[in-house]
């Protein structure tokens, strides 16, 4: 049986999405910590709403609706952890300051995305035979090489500015 925390919602209110997340909770009298994945649902407006009592697990009437569930588990990776803290799910580290290694970082990490979308994707046989494949390949190649140079113009900016990070 699914139990869903209920956050507070206003009677009437619509849930119009969920996905998986990653909720870290801690056990203050021991100070031990756990992560485990649930589900979440949201209201209209982005605010979660409800989630899922009790930790789930992949689960699938076939062996692709399996792998597909654990796709979408994958997926709860993506997003920030959220932490259980006094009833309210919070992002986890959304306070975290950004320093002036992040940006490098980040210009580094998107260099090397970029390598690997080539390696696994780019260098494909399928890219050089099929039109619409190679298309989208070039612009999510595209998308990524403007994630590092938005990241360079912002790093200079600040430092053109006189802005510490």
């Amino acid at each position: 049986m699914m139990v869903l925390i209920d956050r507070g919602s206003k009677g009437g209110t619509e849930m119009t999405y969920w996905n998986y997340r990653v909720i870290e909770k801690r056990c203050f009298e021991s100070d031990a910590t756990s992560y485990q994945i649930h589900e979440v649902y949201y209201a209209d407006d982005g605010s979660i709403e409800h989630w899922t009592e009790e930790p789930v697990q992949p689960l699938g009437e076939t062996v692709a609706e399996l792998r597909e569930d654990i796709r979408l588990f994958l997926q709860a990776f993506r997003r920030p952890i959220l932490e259980l803290r006094e009833g309210a799910l919070i992002p986890d580290g959304a306070d975290s300051p950004i320093n002036e290694g992040h940006y490098f970082e980040f210009m580094d990490r998107a260099s090397v995305a970029v390598d690997y979308v080539y390696q696994f994707l780019g260098s494909h046989p399928l890219i050089k035979k099929e039109a619409r494949l190679l298309e989208l390949y070039e612009r999510a190649e595209e998308a990524l090489a403007d994630l590092y140079q938005e990241a360079g113009r912002l790093e200079f900016e600040r430092h053109e500015d006189g802005q510490n990070v």
